[in-house]
């Protein structure tokens, strides 16, 4: 049977996305790839395989950009199958020291650089009526409680709640959307993964994720019959998620009565 699937990946000049590139392209498949420098990116992967793989200069945040990616993609490989918008980057400091510049430069990025590419992408799925969205959020975009990365935590959220609800827009055109968080990699803990987690394991590295198994995850769930819509990358994040669900477990018990107290009484009840 043959597998062979057309990818598309943002951010893949570095880290995860990078990782992928390689793995997608050592498996046969056809790739192509976003970075702020096409020819960076082409060097950092080293080959230039013709016919199987297409990088491409793109600055996310512009629309018409994207746009141009994903016909060139569509123009070089026939469509695309899987999308994986891996773009990133750290921002880190207290919410009332950072510049607006920068709050909104995050959200360019990780917000709407992902529904830019989703707005260009998912008129080509809709025709196919198949595919296979990856929206790289964060454990920090589950778990918020870390101090001085909640503008990168705030941003993806925003993704997280904006692929929750793809994923029920996209369900009955037979597209399948996973939402994926990362914990901390073992090439080193990269910006946004909470530095008080990372204290908490003494070989913080030894405990961190690998990215090439990471990578072979993000493949396999691609492949598997039934694809997961929440994927936790990492011990740590698993943990660490976890530990949330079970904190608003107990909140939720615990103030439970106070919750459902503004309900409206209806007195025709009383009465009776």
């Amino acid at each position: 049977m043959n597998t062979e699937k057309i990818w598309l990946v943002t951010g893949a000049s570095t880290g995860l996305g990078l990782v992928l590139v390689k793995m997608l392209l050592e498996q046969g498949h056809k790739v192509a790839a976003t970075a702020r420098d096409g020819d960076a990116l082409l060097e950092a992967v080293g080959a230039k395989l013709e016919g199987q793989f297409l990088p491409l200069t793109v600055n996310l945040a512009d629309e018409r950009n994207v746009r141009r990616a994903v016909d060139a993609t569509v123009a070089a490989f026939g469509g695309v199958d899987v999308l994986v918008n891996g773009a990133g980057q750290g921002l880190q400091g207290a919410l009332d020291s950072l510049s607006d510049a920068d709050l909104r430069g995050s959200f360019d990025t990780h917000v709407f650089g992902v529904l830019n590419v989703i707005r260009a992408v998912m008129p080509r799925m809709r025709a196919q009526r198949s595919g296979h969205v990856f929206n790289i959020s964060s454990i920090l975009g589950f778990d918020g409680g870390c101090a001085e990365w909640g503008a990168y935590s705030a941003a993806k959220f925003a993704v997280s709640g904006l692929t929750e609800t793809l994923a029920a827009e996209a369900a009955p055109l037979g597209i399948r959307v996973s939402l994926v968080y990362p914990g901390a990699m073992h090439a080193g803990v990269p910006a946004g993964v909470c530095p008080e987690l990372a204290a908490r394991h003494p070989q913080g590295q030894e405990r961190g994720g690998d990215p090439a198994k990471a990578a072979q995850t993000l493949i396999n769930a691609a492949e598997a019959q039934y694809a997961p819509l929440h994927l936790f990358l990492g011990r740590d994040s698993f943990d660490q998620a976890r530990s949330k669900i079970q904190a608003v477990q107990q909140e939720l018990a615990r103030w439970r009565e106070m919750s459902v107290s503004i309900g409206f009484v209806d007195e025709r009840r009383l009465a009776a």
